[in-house]
């Protein structure tokens, strides 16, 4: 496991702690920043999965990343617009994210 790997890790465990400890004071902005740290670990561990991937495919990731803590924000507000938000963008990301993936797969058929 790559330094950066191990990173994203201990930031998902403290994000986790951090969402549980929102829950058990009810405290609904402490279990939001939880989990966008939660989030914020996951692609720090992908990171050199992406490198070799296509600006598309990285752009799109994050958005539906974007999308998934927009929605999630959206829930423990119970703002049902935000959420709508949230999962739009989340498609619009995967939309993204299948075109770069297109795109490699037809740039090395052509090599």
């Amino acid at each position: 496991m790559s330094k950066e790997e191990a990173s994203g890790k201990h930031k998902q465990i403290r994000g986790k702690i951090r969402e549980e400890e929102g829950k058990l004071t009810g405290d609904k902005l402490e279990q939001l920043k939880g989990k966008v740290e939660q989030v914020q670990g996951k692609v720090q561990m992908e990171v050199d999965q992406w490198r070799e991937r296509s600006d598309d495919e990285v752009k799109g990731k994050r958005r539906h990343i974007e999308g998934r803590i927009r929605e999630e924000k959206g829930k423990l507000m119970d703002d049902k617009v935000e959420q709508l938000k949230g999962k739009v963008e989340q498609v619009g990301g995967r939309a993204q994210e299948e075109m770069g993936k297109a795109k490699r797969k037809a740039a090395r058929d052509d090599a």
